[in-house]
């Protein structure tokens, strides 16, 4: 037994035949015939009565009509909600974003608003932290997807390379290094800098060539987030060596930036549980930020497939 004999059953006491079922269903009458017959065969009884053409609905066909009613009512919200899954237009579905907190007050809205012009009854929460947070967060299934730099620190992710960028230089308005069209290692002699918090290794391996370059130089402030940097920047407190990606979101009149040569290139990523797919729409909003970020980033960063 299966569906399409129901619904022929269903079409043939609605109509009386097989040529009315055959009209109401837009398949041929022989279709219908073998349909029913395959049906009676396998409940090994007769449904209808044969009366110079006309197919009389016994009680026990009758009886069937509600639970069939049923069914199809019930495939029918299958259907709908398929469709609604692949348009987007669900709202069953929470996602839940974890990004730096420099991207959740920056890009973030932008990107949100846009996945909403698509999926109007969709719901995002929003969490933020350093890198480390965000990997303890969706370790801990609070979130769905989160935004790192690569490579984590722990290697049970899922993880989808999205972003390269490299670093910049950030410095007061007018300071005499914006002169420079690029900023080199022995450029940084003898200036105050702005320095990220001492745990992270690429502060440890600046000041490791700073010092085998014999580059006298003074961290006047250290500082654990790229906007905090580039505010210290604006104040006129130093030059801050920053990854571009997240400085670009902090541009304002008051400071100038400069790429740090060589390129020092730093990768980013969306990571997820293995045993937890993304779904449709939350990849849809991955592929969002990645547009938004391009679009704002000004050639300071590019989508990681693109060598």
């Amino acid at each position: 037994m299966n569906l399409k004999q129901l619904e022929v059953l269903k079409a043939i006491i609605a109509t009386g035949s097989t040529v009315g079922a055959s009209t109401n269903l837009r398949i041929s009458q022989s279709a219908i015939s073998r349909h029913l017959a395959a049906l009676e065969a396998e409940i090994g009884f007769e449904l209808f009565i044969r009366d110079k053409g006309r197919l009389i609905p016994r009680p026990e066909a009758r009886a069937l009509v509600p639970e069939i009613e049923e069914l199809t009512e019930v495939l029918a919200r299958v259907k709908r909600k398929a469709a609604d899954i692949k348009t987007g237009s669900t709202g069953d579905g929470l996602l839940r974003v974890a990004f730096p907190h420099s991207i959740t007050t920056t890009v973030l809205p932008e990107v949100i608003s846009q996945y909403f012009a698509v999926h109007p009854k969709g719901v995002v929460e929003t969490l933020s932290g350093p890198y480390g947070t965000i990997e303890q967060m969706i370790q801990a299934r609070s979130a769905d997807l989160g935004f790192v730099r690569l490579p984590t620190e722990d290697q049970g992710f899922k993880v989808r390379p999205v972003l390269r960028g490299e670093t910049t230089c950030v410095m007061p308005k007018g300071h005499p290094l914006a002169s420079k069209e690029q900023i080199r290692l022995a450029d940084l002699a003898r200036n105050d800098l702005i320095l990220l918090g001492r745990q992270r290794t690429a502060r440890h391996e600046l000041e490791y060539e700073l010092r085998e370059a014999r580059a006298p130089h003074h961290c006047r402030v250290e500082v654990h987030s790229v906007e905090a940097a580039c505010a210290c920047a604006a104040a006129g407190l130093g030059v801050a060596v920053v990854p571009a990606l997240i400085a670009s979101f902090f541009r304002s009149p008051e400071i100038e930036m400069r790429p740090f040569r060589p390129a020092r290139t730093s990768d980013y990523g969306i990571i997820s549980l293995p045993d937890l797919p993304l779904s449709k729409s939350a990849e849809a909003f991955v592929d969002l930020f990645v547009t938004e970020v391009v679009a704002k980033a000004s050639g300071t960063v590019r989508i990681a497939s693109e060598e």
